[in-house]
């Protein structure tokens, strides 16, 4: 069986889309805010940089969502909105926040592209926080340059800024908590925030933070070396407001704890067997390095790290650059130098760092940009490298013709097949009698795969992972419930043809049907389809023994 979708022809979807009006509203965009004489940056009111920087926002934000519209969701993707089906106080890979949010706006938005919405809103606050916290330190305009070199930027403008994952709602309340604490610290007088309230705020964010990702542990590190390098951060020592916003941390994780506590630490096993130590790697750092340059692009990674480097150089003497600095340092470093004893992890494991030399860029940048034309260039490059990019990157992964027209391209497989749905599942499996009976589910048999699968068919019938690692599957159904039961397994063919054998004992029989293609108006990927009847026992359970 043969079931296909059938997408416009590129030429059709480009010409009709919205993308065909984004390079002449990006030109406008840079005329407004790069193309400004130096002259007229020092005399310019205090509105205009807000306004320049409000106007990157809302434009990528555009972006974004058009983008969303055309690509299917990727793998960890489909797997997030898969898993927050079911409301939990916390789950096996992640803390609860981007699946909590995708749970919330399920009734509203469905499960699919639309699922993309609140976290490129979040985004969007994200930027706005990058702005006001670098003109709190460095002035507006650095606030303006900061809020365009990190929508610039390959990660922070696709990854963190669209895709359903934990990093964007990390980002944000990090963001948050640093914003509340400059406000407090380096506020101008009469009224800055209290410091005791501002700890309030910022353990509230801090915790919000560690609620979407394990990575906020790392800047309470570099949030405790700047307490014990900086004159500033010493007499906070002094006060009661670190300490209230150390419990309310704890308070606000307790939902992570729990669930970790009633399941035997899993998610916290499970995070750090990631990075165990196994044999020396010289290579790792370099190759860690390098990772972390293509996600942030060269030309934007080089004087982030030279301005990095500088405000190390310069110590806790100047304060504010010492305060970025020092909050990126941790995860830059323990990123980087794992990979010397441990497997080299993922280089996007570092940008919650990275994300904290924005505002020394932008400081950078701007003055720059006040006797020189080359920061100009610079981002009108840079945005057109973006648009070009993202171009590509959408219609291919709406159409798959870089992989058809360009086989050479892609020789181990054009990469956005990924970001293929498999909703023409749907049809199958709502059409099999298997699953009329009483008890019937879908099985998967890799928690990458049951992600798609549940994206196309789990409002149908309750979907399991059949597998030794089914992550937040396993946790999703009691495996002695499905005992008895009859199954449609559904999977890669590939990984189907490998795993029949396995599959025999725990079932009465097992019937191979058709396959399913599936692809962008042609066969992509091959889905294998098996009638399983009566499953004798949990998968991964001994057999029982013979008398």
């Amino acid at each position: 069986m043969i079931v296909q979708a059938h997408p416009a022809p590129l030429g059709v979807l480009m010409s009709n889309s919205p993308w065909a009006a984004a390079p002449r509203a990006l030109d406008r965009l840079q005329s407004f805010a790069v193309g400004i004489r130096p002259n007229a940056l020092r005399a310019s009111t205090p509105l205009r940089a807000p306004v320049a920087a409000a106007m990157v926002i809302v434009g990528f934000v555009l972006l974004r969502l058009i983008a969303a519209h055309y690509i299917g969701l990727g793998t960890d993707e489909s797997y997030s909105v898969a898993v927050a089906r079911d409301l939990r106080a916390s789950y096996f890979d992640h803390p609860p926040m981007h699946y909590w949010i995708a749970h919330a706006v399920e009734p509203l938005l469905g499960v699919g592209r639309a699922s993309r919405i609140p976290f490129i809103l979040l985004f969007a606050l994200t930027s706005w926080l990058m702005f006001s916290l670098t003109r709190r330190l460095f002035g507006e305009w650095a606030g303006f340059w900061a809020v365009l070199a990190l929508n610039l930027s390959a990660f922070f403008t696709v990854a963190a800024g669209s895709w359903v994952l934990p990093d964007g709602p990390l980002i944000c309340a990090l963001m948050a908590a640093t914003t509340i604490l400059a406000e407090s610290w380096f506020g101008e007088q009469p009224q800055p925030i209290r410091p005791l309230i501002a700890w309030i705020g910022a353990g509230l964010f801090i915790g919000l933070a560690g609620l979407s990702k394990y990575q906020a542990a790392l800047y309470c590190v570099g949030l405790g070396l700047f307490l014990l390098t900086a004159d500033r951060g010493r007499r906070q020592l002094l006060s009661p407001g670190p300490y209230l916003a150390a419990a309310i941390v704890l308070l606000v994780l307790s939902p992570v704890l729990t669930w970790n506590a009633a399941h035997g630490w899993a998610s916290f096993a499970f995070q750090a067997g990631r990075g165990a130590p196994q044999k020396l790697n010289l290579a790792g750092p370099p190759s860690a390095l390098m990772g972390q340059m293509g996600l942030l692009l060269p030309w934007i990674f080089i004087p982030m790290a030279a301005a990095g480097v500088s405000a190390l150089r310069a110590g806790p003497l100047a304060e504010r650059r010492w305060f970025c600095v020092i909050l990126a340092l941790p995860a830059i470093a323990v990123f980087t130098l794992a990979p010397l004893a441990g497997p080299v992890g993922l280089p996007h494991w570092s940008m919650a760092g990275w994300l904290f030399l924005f505002p020394l860029l932008g400081d950078f940048l701007a003055r720059a940009a006040q006797t020189r034309t080359w920061p100009r260039r610079w981002a009108a490059g840079s945005a057109l490298f973006i648009l070009i990019a993202g171009v590509l990157m959408v219609s291919d992964a709406a159409t798959g013709w870089l992989g058809a027209d360009f086989p050479r391209l892609f020789r181990r497989g054009d990469p956005t097949a990924e970001m293929v749905d498999w909703t023409p599942l749907r049809t199958v499996v709502g059409g099999s009698a298997v699953l009329r009976r009483p008890g019937a589910f879908v099985a998967a048999l890799k928690w990458n795969e049951g992600g798609k699968v549940d994206q196309a068919v789990g409002d149908l019938a309750p979907v399991a992972v059949l597998s030794s690692d089914p992550r937040q599957f396993g946790y999703r159904l009691a495996p002695a419930s499905l005992v008895g039961h009859d199954a449609l397994i559904v999977g890669k063919l590939d990984t189907i043809n490998n795993r029949l054998a396995d599959l025999a004992p725990y079932f009465r029989s097992l019937t191979p049907l058709a396959p399913v293609t599936v692809g962008r108006g042609r066969g992509e990927i091959t889905l294998g389809v098996v009638e399983a009847r009566g499953l004798l026992r949990p998968y991964g359970s001994a057999p029982p023994r013979l008398p």
